[in-house]
């Protein structure tokens, strides 16, 4: 029997993802799960040295000596082909080292002996990450998900691929999972509303945002985010405020409140919008003030009307 390493610290390092949004702290990287090293016991010379030189690697790889780590992996196969760990902790020692593409054939070689070695998939979708071939990470890492269902830093590394990919509500999924196994981290809630916030879900980052504020006061960039994604709610709101009046006044252009009211709307929409815009939508809630004076001079709201006409008239000359 052979060791699988816990992958090491300066790895997890070396593979955090750049956050999408200011100040998005980064996931650390699923671990590799480590077990005993077992001690030579085969009396045939030649697969006696690989594994002399597989713990060889093993030491040097928990002392961080990587170059020589991945020498005496690489001895280790050549003496033995088939030693399925020699191949894996190559992977981990390539990675680290910052060479993905070796790093994806170990791996790959990995399971090519050993289909259910569940740590090297773990380990060939975060070499296909760092490669920045985020399909195949993502492939990959699903299929380990359903063998570490608790794996916060799996889900964590997921959402973020999902994310990065255009998939935001799978992403959310795996942030919500996130969030389930640490639910007082203000970091995942952050991820959590950004993935809503990608995928429309307005309402659902709100809430996100407003958690991570509960778990941490003082974080700049969820004030910011909220106020974002509030300004996108707020926006929305006046589009369907607009439309709705819009109606109206077609299906009954006598109603003189809708005019009133439309003209009104236009203005908060003209307040939202681009420079380019406002002047078009300040045009037409000045037409729509003046069809509520025609339809209804009487009204108690002609003189806010007669207000709105002159505050607009200079401003669509």
């Amino acid at each position: 029997m052979t060791t699988r390493l816990a992958l090491p610290a300066m790895l997890l390092a070396s593979l955090m993802w750049a956050a999408v949004a200011k100040g998005a702290a980064p996931p650390v990287a699923p671990r590799l799960e480590p077990a005993p090293v077992p001690a030579p016991t085969v009396a045939d010379p030649r697969t006696q040295e690989s594994i002399q030189r597989y713990n060889a690697g093993v030491g040097a790889l928990q002392r961080r000596d990587l170059e020589y780590a991945q020498y005496q992996f690489r001895q280790a196969i050549r003496l033995n082909p088939s030693l399925v760990e020699a191949h894996h902790n190559l992977g981990i020692a390539l990675l680290e080292l910052r060479q993905p593409g070796p790093a994806v054939e170990a791996f790959t070689r990995a399971l090519e002996l050993s289909p259910d070695h569940l740590e090297a998939r773990l380990g060939l979708g975060l070499a296909y990450r760092a490669s920045g071939d985020l399909a195949r990470a993502i492939a990959e890492l699903d299929q380990v998900v359903p063998k570490k269902p608790d794996d916060l830093q799996l889900h964590m590394a997921l959402g973020d691929l999902d994310r990065k990919t255009k998939q935001p509500r799978i992403a959310a999924a795996h942030f919500r999972e996130a969030a389930r196994l640490a639910p007082a981290d203000p970091a995942i809630r952050f991820q959590l509303g950004l993935a809503y916030a990608d995928a429309g879900e307005t309402d659902l980052a709100i809430e996100a945002f407003r958690e991570a504020m509960a778990l941490r006061p003082d974080d700049a960039d969820a004030h910011y985010n909220l106020g974002v994604v509030v300004g996108e709610k707020i926006r929305a709101l006046v589009d369907e405020k607009v439309a709705a009046y819009r109606k109206a006044v077609e299906l009954r252009p006598s109603q003189a409140d809708a005019h009133y009211h439309l003209g009104v709307a236009y203005i908060q929409k003209a307040q939202l919008s681009r420079v380019d815009e406002k002047r078009a939508l300040l045009q037409m809630a000045l037409e729509e003030f003046r069809l509520f004076q025609q339809s209804a001079p009487e009204d108690p709201k002609a003189a806010a009307a007669t207000h709105n006409i002159r505050a607009l008239e200079p401003q669509v000359k």
